[in-house]
């Protein structure tokens, strides 16, 4: 009676295992772009979404003039995430990426616009695109948080003379589920302010979402 009692358990746990796995495999990124609300996307229709998926599955190397008069095309499209390039000249792109979230899912919305330099953000979203305060799951590092070890108040502040804000350009792995966030002072500070801020600064701040939010992994 016993043996059986466990067997039912291990039954009933990998039916729930594979019942969650199944809803989350559901969650289909080139859907979840096609249906996001046109205030989502306000330069591009949903037909011209639907026209931008099929062309990438076609392997047809087209992009779409948007509302804008500009082009759009998606960059990259797999099961777990799509990428899309709202203006073209990598100007802005913006990639969609389902995670689980308990028993649900969520959208992690990753974006970049060249201002000129890289400079992104994540915001969040349920499966029916209605956003969700980004502080419950992803605070953005502070100016301090991105200074190497042992940089004493007097270099700090000297530091913060130099660059005032910092620009990171944002990427999330669908696989690790880590978010990478790049800085990109180089691109956009004077020559003579990034010399004297490359060797007291971190390159790169990751975050690893855990199923409840993103959690700093410790450099």
């Amino acid at each position: 009676m016993i043996f059986k009692n466990i067997v039912k358990l291990i039954f009933a746990s990998i039916i729930v295992v594979v019942s969650t796995s199944t809803a989350i495999a559901q969650v289909s990124p080139a859907k979840l772009f096609i249906d996001a609300p046109q205030s989502r996307f306000p330069f591009l229709s949903k037909m011209k979404r639907m026209d931008m998926v099929d062309y990438f599955t076609g392997g047809i190397n087209r992009a779409s003039e948007n509302l804008l008069g500009g082009k759009s095309r998606i960059l990259e499209l797999t099961p777990d995430y799509i990428k899309v390039e709202l203006v073209e000249g990598g100007i802005t792109t913006t990639s969609l990426i389902p995670v689980t979230y308990g028993k649900d899912s969520l959208i992690v919305v990753v974006s970049n616009v060249a201002t000129p330099a890289p400079d992104g953000m994540v915001s969040f979203y349920t499966i029916d695109w209605e956003q969700i305060d980004t502080k419950q799951f992803f605070v953005e590092p502070t100016f301090d948080e991105w200074l190497q070890k042992g940089v004493d108040k007097t270099l700090r502040n000297d530091l913060r003379d130099a660059i005032p804000f910092v620009m990171a350009e944002y990427s999330f792995d669908p696989q690790s589920k880590i978010l990478t966030l790049k800085q990109t002072a180089e691109q956009y500070l004077p020559k003579a302010d990034y010399d004297k801020v490359k060797n007291h600064m971190l390159s790169e701040i990751k975050y690893r979402w855990t199923g409840k939010k993103m959690v700093k992994i410790k450099s």
